[in-house]
C-alpha cells in the first residue's frame, strides 16, 4: 500500500507544472536586464506591480462585486430561501465564496505598501484571520443591526466582524443559533425567531459584507493605480530600490510566519502555541473546511512571486548570485507541498481532530520531521515540506538577494 501511495504522489508531482524554472527570454541570467553589475530593478518592480499585484486586487474587487450584486449568487440565494431552489442556490453562493477566498489568498503573499500600512489595516479588512478568530457575537449583532438601522455602517465594526471570514460564517454555518451572552440586546430574541427569518437576515447581511470586501479591494487597487494613489510610482522608483526590495522580499515570509506557523503548525499541535495535542478549532476556514485550499493558493502565489511570473523576478536575482540550485529547490518543494494538498483525503480540520492521542502526535511529528516519508497525516508532511522552503528563505534566499530577515522571522524558532 505504501508504494502505491508513494507512486500516486510522485505522479502528481510529475504532472504539476515546474514552478521557478528560469527562462532567458523573460529576464533570466542571460538577459541584458539581469547583468550582475546592473540588474534592472525598475523593470522587475514594474513587472510585480503591473502583472501580479494590481491584477490580484482587481480580481478580488471583481469577484466581490459579482457575488454581492443584485443578480449575484448571494441575492439569488436570499430569494430562494424556503423554495425548491434553495439548495442549489446556497451551493452556488458557497462556490462563489470559494473563488473569492482563493483570490484573497493570492494577495496575502504581497502584503506590502498600502496593504501593510497601519498594521496591515486594509489587508485585515479582507481577511482578519491573522489577528484572531471571527467575532461570532459581533457578526450576530451586526446581522440584526443592519436589518433594523437604516444608518448601519459596517465601517464602525472591527475587522473580526467583517471580511471573508465573516462571509464564510454567514454562508456556511447551518447552525442558526446566536453566539452572544444573554445581556446583548440585539440578539436577545434571536433564537425564538422563525428559522427562515434568521436565515434570510444572515443572507442579507452577507451581501453587506461582500460589498465591504469589494470596497476594500478597490481601495487597495486604487492605492497602487497610476491614476489614483499611485503607490506603483513609489514602488518602482530607482531611488527606493532598497526599500522596495526589502518590502517585496519580506512579504514572501508570509509562507513562514502565517502559512507554516498559524495555518498549519498550530492546528496540528506542532507549534507550542497550541497547548493541547492539537487545535483543530484554529484552522483558518472552520465552517467551509477549505483550509488546505487556502494554503494551496498561498503556495501558488508564492511560486509566482518568487519567479515574477513570466517577467523579471527573484529567480533571476538568485541566478545572478550564482545559486540556480536554490531556484530548483524552491520549485521542487513548492510542487511537493501542492501535491500533498492535492492528494489529501481529509480536510485539515479532520486531520487535526484525529491527532487526539500521544501515538497520533508522534505520527504527526515524524511526518513533519521526515516529509518525504508518507505518513498518516499528510498535513504534517505538508508542514515539513513548507519548512524546507522556509529554511531556504531564511538562509539561501536572504544571502542571494542581499536583504535582511523580517523582524518577526528573526525571532521565529522553527
Amino acid at each position: 500500500m505504501f508504494f502505491l501511495i508513494r507512486a500516486a504522489l510522485i505522479a502528481v508531482l510529475l504532472a504539476l507544472p515546474l514552478m521557478g524554472c528560469v527562462d532567458d527570454s523573460t529576464g533570466g541570467s542571460g538577459s541584458d536586464n539581469s547583468d550582475a553589475d546592473g540588474f534592472d530593478f525598475t523593470v522587475m518592480f514594474a513587472n510585480y506591480a503591473d502583472n501580479i499585484i494590481l491584477p490580484n486586487y482587481e480580481a478580488v474587487a471583481r469577484l466581490a462585486i459579482d457575488i454581492e450584486s443584485e443578480t449575484g449568487p448571494i441575492s439569488t440565494y436570499c430569494q430562494s430561501i424556503g423554495t425548491a431552489n434553495e439548495s442549489a442556490a446556497v451551493n452556488a453562493a458557497k462556490n462563489a465564496w470559494d473563488g473569492l477566498m482563493l483570490a484573497i489568498q493570492e494577495t496575502e503573499l504581497h502584503i506590502l505598501g498600502p496593504a501593510a500600512s497601519n498594521n496591515n489595516a486594509l489587508s485585515n479588512r479582507l481577511n482578519s484571520s491573522a489577528i484572531g478568530s471571527i467575532s461570532l457575537c459581533g457578526v450576530d449583532q451586526s446581522v440584526v443591526q443592519s436589518a433594523q438601522d437604516p444608518g448601519f455602517d459596517i465601517d464602525s465594526k472591527t475587522v473580526t466582524q467583517r471580511g471573508i471570514g465573516a462571509l464564510e460564517y454567514l454562508l456556511f454555518n447551518s447552525d442558526l443559533a446566536q453566539n452572544c451572552p444573554s445581556q446583548i440586546v440585539e440578539t436577545a430574541d434571536w433564537d425564538s425567531r422563525p428559522a427562515a427569518q434568521r436565515q434570510l437576515l444572515r443572507c442579507e447581511y452577507a451581501i453587506v459584507v461582500a460589498s465591504d470586501i469589494a470596497s476594500t479591494a478597490a481601495d487597495l487597487r486604487d492605492a497602487w493605480s497610476s491614476d489614483a494613489g499611485d503607490y506603483r510610482s513609489t514602488f518602482i522608483n530607482p531611488a527606493n530600490t532598497g526599500d522596495s526590495l526589502e518590502e517585496l522580499s519580506d512579504a514572501l515570509f508570509y509562507l513562514d510566519l502565517d502559512v507554516a506557523d498559524r495555518k498549519l503548525a498550530i492546528p496540528t499541535g506542532v507549534n507550542d502555541a497550541c497547548a493541547a495535542l492539537s487545535c483543530p478549532q484554529s484552522v483558518e476556514s472552520p465552517y467551509s473546511q477549505y483550509s488546505l485550499d487556502n494554503i494551496r493558493a498561498n503556495l501558488q502565489s508564492f511560486g509566482t512571486l518568487m519567479t515574477g511570473g513570466s517577467g523579471l523576478g527573484f529567480d533571476d536575482l538568485i541566478d545572478d548570485a550564482g545559486v540556480p540550485e536554490l531556484n530548483q529547490r524552491f520549485a521542487d518543494n513548492t510542487a511537493a507541498a501542492i501535491a500533498f494538498i492535492d492528494t489529501a483525503s481529509e480536510s485539515l480540520f479532520e486531520q487535526a481532530s484525529a491527532i487526539d492521542s500521544s501515538a497520533a502526535e508522534t505520527d504527526c511529528n515524524n511526518a513533519y520531521a521526515n516529509p518525504d516519508v508518507i505518513g498518516r497525516f499528510s498535513a504534517c508532511n505538508l508542514l515539513g515540506v513548507i519548512k524546507l522552503i522556509n529554511d531556504d528563505l531564511k538562509i539561501g534566499f536572504v544571502a542571494a538577494i542581499e536583504v535582511d530577515l523580517p523582524d518577526r522571522a528573526q525571532s521565529d524558532n522553527d
